[in-house]
């Protein structure tokens, strides 16, 4: 049996984020607002991890290609790794940004200290699973230790 731990991990990265439009002028950006609208009147406007680390309100993440990537995503792949068909760059984008890609995350699961945006994928995904009370898999913390 290996006792409990913590590891200190130090991650440095460079993300590459390519040339995008701002969200507001995508074409497509009605589709996230529509997305939005009917999680809300489906009663689904809320985290999905719904745990005792939750805080802040609900946002939506793009799950599996972040808005920023799209333009550098090999839709092929998209279409193998989900069952997908796009006949066009309109099914692509519309694809993007409907709940196949969506999930609603709070503040904290989103972009904080919890967030899917903070910490390494492994150690992010085990958070959806946790039993509540315990210790969360990694937390991200600033370098001014907040």
């Amino acid at each position: 049996m290996t006792d409990a731990h913590s590891t200190p991990l130090t991650l440095h990265l460079i993300t590459n984020i390519p040339e995008h439009e701002p969200r507001e002028s995508d074409p497509h950006y009605h589709l996230f607002n529509a997305a939005k609208t009917r999680l809300k009147k489906q009663g689904l406007w809320k985290c999905i991890i719904d745990d005792d680390l939750c805080s802040g309100g609900a946002e939506l993440h793009h799950s599996h290609i972040e808005f920023s990537q799209i333009n550098s995503t090999d839709t092929k792949k998209i279409e193998e790794a989900f069952g997908l068909h796009f006949e066009s760059d309109e099914d692509f984008q519309a694809w993007i940004e409907s709940p196949g890609n969506l999930e609603v995350l709070c503040t904290a699961h989103h972009r904080t200290h919890f967030g899917i945006h903070a910490i390494p994928a492994p150690l992010w995904e085990s958070l959806r699973y946790r039993a509540a009370g315990t210790l969360p898999a990694a937390e991200h913390i600033t370098k001014e230790g907040k």
